[in-house]
């Protein structure tokens, strides 16, 4: 299993990477520079034409972003498996660890080992998504961390535990390591700073992940290039997040999280959207609308009922349309809305 998923990503990354500083960022795959003061800043974002639905364009080796039928993340429901087995995790506690700010996320580097399904995997550093990109049964989650691990024995497979936290009840209560990783996180409120967590203890996260249920499934990485072969080991219940915790890591991390992706050998949702701009457009067409970028559409009738401006020239894409009236469009295919009858009662 662990062979077909290298060869995947292997596949990915035939071309030299623009996007180094993505969630597989300190593996051998996307080594960091050694003793450097400041990071790597990403190429990439979750807003406007940096955003998820643009990485393919930003570099050629992005395509997976818009072809791939096996991405991540997912809505987690009935078809993905719980994990045969609990993994077993050995992570040292810490003095202190290194803390980065790569620009889409705030990463640790850590040392640790998890042992899964017999092969020994090395846990490489820990990053964190706001709001969480796995739901379970549609419901997301305010956080979730991705624990990075790369097989031990050289091959480049890639595991990712992903921890997912909720608010508590109280308010207040929180996990431990939450509170120590952020007790520095303001001096890397700037992307490309580094500085050091507090002492870190990892007694409460290891032993939540050996005795919680997980959902395993494999995925792809959830950044550029969004190579296929990841193994995710998701947990099916949250540790513990305060309101404050929550607010100082959501003011330094903003949005982070990819849109929700098909479901696994499904085709790639951006796919599904360019099949459907292409039929829509071709039904336009058939019906007698004309050729080119520009759409005429009329200002929407003042309250008073009085006549309109002439229609005004709108570029939405490659579908032309022309609109007297009211009209609603999907995927930059426009229709009218047939205008009501209206009956007056006689004074």
């Amino acid at each position: 299993m662990y062979t077909q998923q290298l060869v995947f990503i292997a596949a990915a990354l035939s071309a030299p990477l623009l996007s180094s500083a993505n969630c597989m960022y300190g593996t051998s795959l996307f080594p960091r520079a050694a003793g450097a003061a400041t990071v790597e800043v990403s190429n990439f974002g979750y807003t406007g034409l940096q955003g998820p639905l643009n990485w393919a364009g930003l570099s050629a080796e992005n395509s997976a972003c818009a072809t791939s039928k096996v991405q991540s993340p997912i809505n987690i429901d009935s078809t993905i498996q719980l994990a045969a087995e609990a993994p077993k995790v050995v992570i040292p506690d810490v003095k202190a660890a290194e803390f980065e700010n790569l620009g889409t996320t705030v990463e640790v580097i850590v040392n640790g080992t998890t042992t899964l399904g017999g092969t020994n995997f090395s846990l490489k550093q820990f990053h964190f998504h706001t709001p969480s990109e796995h739901r379970v049964a549609e419901e997301y989650f305010p956080l979730e961390i991705h624990m990075v691990h790369e097989a031990a024995d050289g091959s480049g497979a890639i595991a990712v535990i992903a921890l997912t936290f909720q608010l508590s009840e109280d308010g207040t209560t929180t996990t431990e390591l939450l509170t120590a990783v952020t007790e520095n996180l303001a001096q890397i409120a700037t992307p490309g700073t580094v500085t050091e967590t507090g002492p870190l203890k990892f007694a409460e996260v290891i032993n939540h992940v050996q005795t919680t249920p997980l959902f395993q499934y494999a995925g792809s990485l959830t950044t550029p290039p969004c190579a296929e072969g990841l193994t995710f080991l998701v947990t099916k219940n949250p540790l513990p997040l305060s309101v404050k915790t929550y607010n100082q890591i959501k003011a330094v991390v903003k949005f982070n999280s990819r849109y929700t992706q098909n479901s696994l050998g499904q085709e790639n949702l951006i796919g599904v959207g360019a099949t459907a701009l292409t039929s829509a457009g071709g039904a336009a067409a058939g019906n007698g609308t004309a050729a080119g970028n520009s759409t005429n559409v009329a200002k929407p009738k003042p309250s008073n009922g009085t006549a309109t401006s002439k229609p005004t020239p709108t570029t939405t894409g490659n579908v032309a349309v022309k609109v007297e009236g009211e009209h609603h469009c999907i995927l930059g295919a426009c229709s009218e809305i047939p205008k009501v009858k209206r009956f007056y009662r006689r004074k």
